[in-house]
């Protein structure tokens, strides 16, 4: 097949008229230059079209300048139209594998220039486009592995590599930045025996990862060993030093994508991410022997130094979001005094709606008052519950504290001025945070600490004199109040310290006649001093 170039339609390029169908350039095997030569024509066509006047074509005729064949036009066409289909229906194909929404306008305007329907396009293209993309990421990954060839170290021979001992896990090969990577499926026995990390042998600017945390290794080990049948770890990340070799297995639809991996013996794996994971798998294995069969997915990039290393530990870590504190206290149903601190909201419907569950505080626009870190805290300060002393109370104690707190919340409604309009969003929150103080957490901490010293010695909610919280209706909730001035409100600002909890609880003492606590007293003491 030779290259030639050919008027799609009439076109005049300087004073040179080319009538429909005539072969207006011969290019013979050089394909590039054709399709050069019919962009130039294009380009000068008077006047300037968007619909193209000439196309490359290929043809085994014997084909001159000047001759005209318009059946070679209308294959064009056909052509033409089979390549915009298939790319149409690539693009349907390709924004479902990702689950973007569909570029409907942009695909809209294609059916209707192909005077198609998305069925009719299916049917007719949708084998053909699969075929398409396959092709085009066997290509691309072609490239990849032939760069990742390329910086092999000191030039080794794949096939030299091949020929060593290796370590083989089943994996998924993938591209990023245009180099391969691989997910592989690594045994938690190999995983311990195979990848190290680099801890205190190097100083820290040759290192590709941070000093080892034993406590951190501890926990995770712990946490697999108490939770043998429903425990979860993410996957690692880790280098290779020498180059690795895959063998694809044939999958319909994978594209060479599935296969198995090999790693030869001779390599280091260094762990960029994930050490800690790997220490308390190695920790785990050695108390649960029959763990060393599970397995972990670990993605692995091949080493091309250690620059490049400490280059993956900082781009992994920086741009890791931590979950927010109050979000991983409702997701973390396994610690007992998280599950305390919901049951409770369960039965305080009102305060529930106020308190959000996602951040450690609410936004300046959030109609929500507490973070459910500040719920926490208040319900420590109130009944001296917490994490480490929850699992030793019994389900009747734990019972007892929700009914006081029930009833806690119920006082509070009947005697602090402003409370329920604010509990029950009569008051915007935004207006609540900016001209109040009982909404912020600060007060909400003093209030608890006041309320622990209301309820010690009880042992149900009937034996609490209830009564005292009626002195809370003399105290006045807005900031400007200067009762608070110098305790929880510092030149007109709030300001959550450990003495402005403490002072804010001493008004709250003063106001119902109870006795303070010896630090609250001395704190007064300076203030007034």
């Amino acid at each position: 097949m030779k290259n030639f170039v050919i008027a799609l339609q009439g076109a005049t390029v300087g004073k040179k008229f080319y009538a429909t169908g005539e072969i207006a350039g011969i290019h013979h095997n050089d394909s590039t230059a054709a399709h050069i030569k019919a962009w130039e024509l294009n380009k000068a066509v008077k006047p300037y079209s968007s619909q193209p006047h000439f196309a490359e074509i290929q043809s085994s005729d014997p084909l001159k300048k000047g001759d005209v064949r318009l059946d070679l036009v209308e294959q064009w066409h056909v052509q033409d139209r089979d390549n915009t289909a298939i790319s149409t229906m690539k693009m349907v194909l390709l924004q479902e594998y990702s689950g973007h929404t569909l570029n409907a306008p942009r695909i809209a305007d294609r059916l209707v220039s192909l005077k198609m329907t998305i069925e009719e396009l299916r049917e007719g293209y949708e084998a053909r486009a699969r075929t398409a993309i396959e092709e085009d990421q066997r290509q691309e990954q072609e490239r990849a592995e032939t760069a990742a060839r390329r910086v092999a170290v000191q030039g080794e021979l794949a096939q030299a590599q091949r020929d060593e001992i290796t370590y083989t896990f089943p994996a998924v090969r993938g591209i990023q930045a245009g180099r391969e990577y691989y997910v592989a499926q690594v045994p938690y026995g190999v995983l311990a025996k195979l990848f190290v990390f680099d801890e205190e042998v190097v100083p820290a600017e040759h290192r590709a990862q941070r000093v080892l945390s034993q406590r951190r290794a501890n926990d995770i080990s712990d946490y697999m060993v108490s939770n043998l049948k429903d425990y979860v770890l993410p996957a690692l990340t880790a280098s290779v030093s020498a180059e690795m070799a895959f063998e694809p297995v044939a999958l319909p639809g994978a594209s060479d994508r599935v296969g198995m991996l090999s790693i030869p013996m001779s390599a280091t794996l260094l762990i960029n991410d994930g050490q800690h994971r790997r220490k308390g798998i190695e920790l785990a294995i050695a108390q649960q022997p029959e763990l060393t069969k599970e397995t972990i997915a670990v993605t692995i990039y091949f080493d091309r130094g250690l620059e490049r290393s400490q280059q993956m530990f900082a781009d992994i870590n920086a741009r890791q979001v931590k979950p927010s504190s109050a979000i991983n206290a409702l997701y973390d149903r396994r610690n007992p005094f998280n599950g305390f601190v919901l049951t409770t909201l369960d039965r305080l419907p009102k305060i529930k709606a106020r308190v959000d569950f996602e951040n450690a505080t609410p936004g300046a626009k959030s109609y929500k008052l507490w973070s459910l870190v500040v719920i926490k805290k208040f319900v420590t300060l109130l009944t001296g519950c917490t994490e480490k002393n929850i699992t030793d109370l019994d389900e009747a104690t734990r019972d007892r504290f929700i009914t006081v707190i029930e009833r806690f919340f119920a006082e509070c409604a009947q005697h602090i001025p402003q409370w329920s309009a604010m509990i029950e969003n009569r008051v915007a929150a935004s207006q609540v945070r900016e001209e109040w103080v009982i909404g912020h957490a600060v007060w909400l901490e003093a209030l608890g600490m006041f309320g622990k010293r209301l309820i010690t010695g009880a042992t149900s909610a009937d034996d609490i004199n209830w009564e005292t919280m009626q002195g809370l209706a003399t105290i006045d909730p807005m900031k400007t109040a200067t009762m608070w001035e110098g305790r929880c409100v510092v030149l007109g600002k709030m300001q959550k310290t450990s003495d402005g909890v403490k002072l804010s609880a001493a008004q709250m003492f003063k106001a119902c006649g109870l006795r303070m606590p010896s630090d609250l007293d001395e704190l007064e003491q300076k203030l007034a001093a």
